[in-house]
């Protein structure tokens, strides 16, 4: 049996184990299953979790914040409860504008 390539550069996973190297961003799709368990035993997860700065915890809590908002909003948003989107817009506005306390960010 032939070993899958990525079909834009033409990279196949041995190749990867090679060099430690992938050759192009669709090798990221070619290989998601055989690169899943190697992210996790390099990072340990699978996910992108984006970078975090270390120096402002007081910015990240923000940021997660308005994050669990937004995710809030747009739920809001797809159930119609248009007061309750409108509510967490102008949240969202608030904290955005340094008018408002931040919520609890669950975790």
């Amino acid at each position: 049996m032939s070993e899958a390539l990525c079909s834009q550069c033409g990279m196949s996973f041995s190749d990867f184990n090679d060099t430690g190297r992938l050759g192009c961003a669709g090798c990221y799709t070619a290989f998601r299953q055989e690169l899943i368990p190697v992210f996790k035993h390099v990072h340990g997860y699978a996910h992108h979790t984006g970078k975090i700065p270390v120096a402002d915890p007081q910015q990240l809590e923000i940021k997660m914040a308005l994050i669990s908002l937004r995710r809030e909003l747009k739920q809001a948003v797809a159930q119609e409860a248009f007061e309750q989107a409108a509510s967490l817009r102008d949240r969202i506005y608030d904290i955005e504008h340094k008018k408002a306390p931040l919520p609890a960010v669950p975790r």
